[in-house]
């Protein structure tokens, strides 16, 4: 298990913990999918994980770059696995997403339709790191505006 600070749905390390907490805080979870969506209605896209992940991590300790890039590579994993052959364009069904990282379970009736290979997660999380760039130059320039 590798656990960080700055997770989508676990709380930091505090009061100098070594470790991050491994239980999901729902309320981060509930925040989590409540602003995916976005891209394509009911789904969690690259596009969502990426301006998710930046506000995660606005809101936390800084990562270094290991764990940004573990960070980075959880989200696209599950997307990838769950979503199905398409995830890269069409991402995942939120509630499938929601199920899974909330019981660490398969969603019902789920049926893997590909392979989900590290060049493939390579290549998303590549995207999703190359947006997570943009936006974060978009609201440089907004706060210098």
């Amino acid at each position: 298990m590798i656990e960080h600070d700055a997770s989508l749905v676990h709380g930091d390390a505090i009061n100098g913990d070594e470790y991050a907490p491994t239980t999901v805080d729902t309320e981060l979870l509930a925040a989590f999918c409540a602003e995916g969506g976005n891209a394509q209605p009911d789904r969690m896209t690259l596009e969502d994980a990426a301006r998710i992940r930046v506000k995660r991590e606005s809101a936390c300790k800084k990562l270094d770059g290991v764990h940004a890039e573990i960070a980075r590579g959880e989200i696209v994993i599950a997307i990838g696995v769950l979503g199905g052959k398409d995830a890269a364009k069409n991402g995942v069904q939120i509630s499938a997403l929601h199920d899974w990282m909330l019981h660490e379970r398969l969603p019902v009736g789920w049926k893997p339709d590909h392979t989900q290979g590290f060049y493939q997660t390579y290549k998303m999380a590549k995207r999703v790191r190359k947006r997570m760039g943009e936006i974060r130059q978009q609201s440089e320039k907004s706060v210098q505006s």
